[in-house]
């Protein structure tokens, strides 16, 4: 199943058309999106969040068809009173990957970088790994 006939059965569900301006607007989406989603594009991020939030499925569910469909609010998970345990295990069970998104969460300048970078290419983010180390070590000097 595409990403396109997954968000058509999301909207079936919910007993809405998917290119009705109706449904458009009540996700934040327009429509040429739609048309461009049915003729194989993938949607941003930004898109995928707020399709995410809307249908209250996981990003994963919408990209690849994951059948846990249940949404996390992982920001809320991250500012949450849980323990750091039990965040882990909400997050994958994967402890580095729960402290990068409380970073992300909590600091500003590393949602910054990462937001640049997000379209980057592996050579990009290298270079620019380059660049921040250098930066590192002339102030330690």
């Amino acid at each position: 199943m595409t990403f396109y006939e997954r968000y058509c059965a999301l909207c079936a569900e919910r007993g809405i058309k998917p290119h009705s301006h109706k449904t458009t607007d009540m996700i934040g989406i327009t429509n040429p999106l739609v048309t461009a989603w049915k003729k194989g594009t993938m949607p941003r991020t930004e898109t995928l969040e707020k399709l995410s939030r809307f249908f209250g499925v996981s990003i994963e569910y919408l990209v690849h068809g994951d059948p846990d469909r249940k949404y996390t609010d992982l920001k809320g998970v991250l500012n949450s009173d849980k323990s750091p345990e039990e965040k882990r295990e909400l997050i994958n069970n994967d402890p580095e990957l729960t402290d990068f998104l409380q970073m992300l969460a909590n600091r500003e300048e590393c949602r910054l970088l990462f937001h640049l970078s997000k379209d980057a290419t592996r050579e990009d983010v290298e270079l620019a790994a380059k660049v921040i180390q250098g930066l590192r070590n002339k102030e330690l000097k």
